[in-house]
């Protein structure tokens, strides 16, 4: 009988591999391909010329008055507290906005001094004013104000009550009609002070009068 030994050995050894190979690790895996990149787009075209010239825009004027010559000259003066030359100057503008003229007539007459003068060309103004609002509201305004400067609280606190309606009814006006309201109320206390005061007065003249009628008695007679 032929022996064994060599087909076990060699069968011995086929089973030794093969957990050797079961053992080696796995070789890592390639990385996956990346996508093919994008086409480039190509370069956009070059813009055609143009065809015509655009004209140039005008220039905006800066600052520009709205008012005429002769009432920039006007301001001018009075700035410069040349009042003859800005009554004057604004007395020229009355021919051709008779409101706006007699109104800065009017306040270079009180810059002035001229109160009696300048409420003139104020109530002129007022009954040419039209449908200014804008002008009859400053108008309304600065009678008001010239009324309580003169103290007579009395028309003062008509005129504030007529500017604040104005302020309030006419939007176009843009006037401030809580300043009205807060006049009037100066204007009322300064009434009542003025009142307190003549009532005092007239009682120390009172006395006074007594004192001496009483000093004249107690004197002898010569």
């Amino acid at each position: 009988m032929r022996s064994s030994f060599p087909f076990r050995l060699a069968l011995v050894m086929a089973l030794g591999a093969t957990p050797a190979l079961a053992q080696t690790p796995a070789a890592a895996p390639a990385p996956p391909t990346p996508p093919p990149a994008p086409p480039v787009a190509p370069a956009a075209a070059p813009a055609a010329p143009a065809t015509g010239t655009r004209a140039p825009s005008a220039p905006v004027p800066v600052g520009a008055s709205p008012y005429s010559e002769a009432v920039q000259k006007g301001d001018s003066l009075l700035l410069a507290r040349d009042f003859d030359g800005a009554i004057a100057a604004y007395k020229a503008e009355i021919d051709k906005n008779p409101a706006l003229g007699h109104y800065r007539t009017g306040e270079a007459q009180l810059a002035k001094g001229n109160v009696a003068e300048a409420e003139a060309a104020y109530q002129t103004a007022l009954k040419l004013v039209g449908t200014d609002d804008k002008l009859r509201s400053k108008l309304l305004f600065v009678l008001a104000d010239l009324k309580e400067r003169q103290k007579a609280n009395d028309d003062a606190i008509t005129r504030w009550k007529e500017y604040e309606e104005h302020a309030r009814t006419v939007a176009a006006a843009k006037g401030y009609p809580a300043t009205a309201v807060e006049r009037v109320k100066r204007n009322e206390e300064w009434k009542k002070i003025s009142a307190d005061a003549a009532e005092v007065r007239a009682r120390i003249k009172k006395r006074i009068d007594e004192a001496d009628e009483a000093l004249r008695k107690s004197t002898p007679s010569k």
